[in-house]
């Protein structure tokens, strides 16, 4: 995961897996799924959190437009982005929508 963020271009340094970690912990679109044992290094384990898509929330591709975190949408997105009544994030919403995608399928 650490080498596919650096490829990307989205990163200048390696991130270590204390801050992929909190990066992920807080992203909505991201849930926990467990825990895996890995070898830290001269014979050492740790324990590190395992993460996937939260499927309850992301369905399709496009869905990812409309869970995003205002502080990761481009300039064109933060400017489409208002503030969803539930849950008071700003976020895309869809002309026919009342609430954010989040809200509508957590039940919000």
């Amino acid at each position: 995961m650490q080498s596919i963020l650096l490829n990307s271009g989205e990163f200048r340094t390696l991130p270590n897996d204390s801050s992929l970690t909190a990066m992920l912990a807080k992203n909505l679109q991201i849930a926990q799924v467990g825990h895996e044992m890995v070898d830290a290094g001269e014979g050492l384990k740790t324990k590190q959190t395992v993460y996937a898509i939260d499927d309850e929330i992301i369905r399709e591709k496009q869905d990812l437009l409309f869970t995003r975190p205002f502080s990761t949408m481009s300039a064109s997105e933060k400017q489409r982005a208002t503030v969803c009544p539930s849950c008071r994030q700003k976020r895309i919403i869809k002309d026919r929508w009342s609430d954010c995608l989040v809200c509508r399928r957590r039940g919000l």
